[in-house]
């Protein structure tokens, strides 16, 4: 494919950027106390007018604009999932702001001759790497791909690791956001040196720990808290929950907000502001992470089992990558995950996606549905109980390793 010029910005774009920076900063700093730490040499980087990456953790929707404030005063492009660009008035601002839209989990040339293109013309690019938000405050697989774009760009390269960010915006809340603190560190971790001498592997080893995180357990002990007494603050925290940690029960799991219990053993844990569980039994897990552990181990014994599968009801819409159509309804059907792979069926179409060909999936946890990438379609699958989006999603990172 061949290169083109230089990334030209218009006027209306960088008044557009900075409007938003703006806004959000001040409205972060008074809704959410949001605080800023950048390092001493990515000061100078930005200083400068020089090129860098910015990797970024991403538990979190919120952490986009975590990103921004970490780029700013400088202007930059960031790297976002194609489908985005396709939604309505959100996809008109991150068009006019020269987003560069990637495919999600799977190689995409045209993105990255346009990431090229934005650090020849001296802009900061900003991405995150683990390609979704977290399920479980926990960090998602890096591909090992991401360390030979790095050898590819050639600049210096810093990461930034959101805090709270889980908490304001969890996946499972649809609207709105829980009242609390954020903050973000931004520190160098390769100088343009690194990236020429450090070998792949090398890269890929120091940017997976320097980007590591567990929100669950940052928090403990800050005595930071979220929402407020008057509302739920942890409303629909089991739509992650599908399975009882105390009688092994499946799709049992309820809420109110403040308390989480089982419908089958009668098992009730108190929730508290600082989004710790509370229970006399100390067996039972304290924080998001450590309960969908106890998921992610049964789903290890589950798929280890000769015939392991299951299956769902499921809705399908329905998106072409490049069209101006947005998802349009293509129908109902039952959508089953095995150890070869997953396999979906309805009057008018028969889908068996190997194990080894679907690049990844992305849920959420709020809506019911999973999507993945076959060619330049993307599929979305409306589960009959949203639970068995966290199941689907767990499943597929235990059978493909990843978890």
């Amino acid at each position: 494919m061949k290169e083109k010029s230089s990334v030209k910005i218009s006027f209306g774009s960088r008044l557009l950027y900075y409007f938003l920076a703006v806004v959000l900063w001040i409205a972060a700093k008074l809704v959410l106390g949001f605080r800023l730490d950048i390092e001493d040499e990515v000061k100078k980087w930005k200083k400068s007018k020089n090129s860098f990456v910015i990797f970024s953790a991403h538990p979190s929707v919120v952490d986009a604009i975590v990103l921004q404030f970490a780029c700013f005063p400088r202007y930059a492009r960031f790297v976002v999932a194609a489908q985005q660009l396709y939604s309505g008035f959100r996809g008109w601002g991150l068009r006019a702001l020269h987003v560069i839209p990637k495919k999600q989990f799977t190689p995409d040339i045209r993105a990255i001759m346009e990431m090229i293109r934005t650090v020849k013309s001296g802009l900061i690019l900003g991405m995150m790497p683990e390609g979704r938000v977290s399920l479980d405050t926990t960090q998602n697989p890096i591909d090992p791909s991401t360390a030979k774009l790095i050898k590819k760009l050639g600049v210096p390269v810093a990461v930034l690791i959101p805090h709270g960010t889980y908490f304001v915006k969890p996946p499972y809340l649809a609207k709105g956001i829980v009242r609390g603190k954020i903050s973000g560190e931004l520190k160098a971790l390769f100088n343009e040196e690194d990236v020429k001498t450090l070998t792949s592997d090398e890269i890929m080893e120091k940017l997976s720990l320097a980007i590591s995180y567990n929100e669950s357990e940052s928090l403990r002990g800050t005595g930071h808290k979220y929402g407020s007494k008057s509302k739920p603050y942890m409303r629909n925290v089991t739509n992650l929950f599908y399975r009882c940690p105390s009688c092994g029960a499946m799709y049992t799991i309820g809420s109110d907000g403040r308390k989480i219990s089982c419908s089958e053993c009668g098992m009730s844990i108190d929730i508290s502001r600082e989004m710790f569980f509370i229970s006399e039994n100390k067996e039972l897990p304290d924080n998001i992470a450590a309960w969908n552990k106890t998921q992610l181990d049964y789903e290890h014994g589950y798929w280890s089992a000769p015939g392991a599968s299951f299956s769902s009801r499921v809705s399908k819409t329905v998106m072409h990558i490049g069209s101006e159509d947005s998802f349009t309804e293509a129908g109902e059907g039952i959508l089953t995950l095995d150890s070869e792979g997953m396999h979906y069926k309805d009057d008018e179409e028969t889908l068996d996606i190997p194990l080894h060909a679907i690049p990844g999936v992305s849920g959420e946890y709020e809506k019911r549905f999973v999507t993945f990438y076959q060619e330049d379609i993307i599929r979305r699958f409306y589960l009959e109980d949203v639970r068995m989006v966290a199941r689907f999603i767990n499943s597929l990172m235990v059978l493909k390793g990843l978890k």
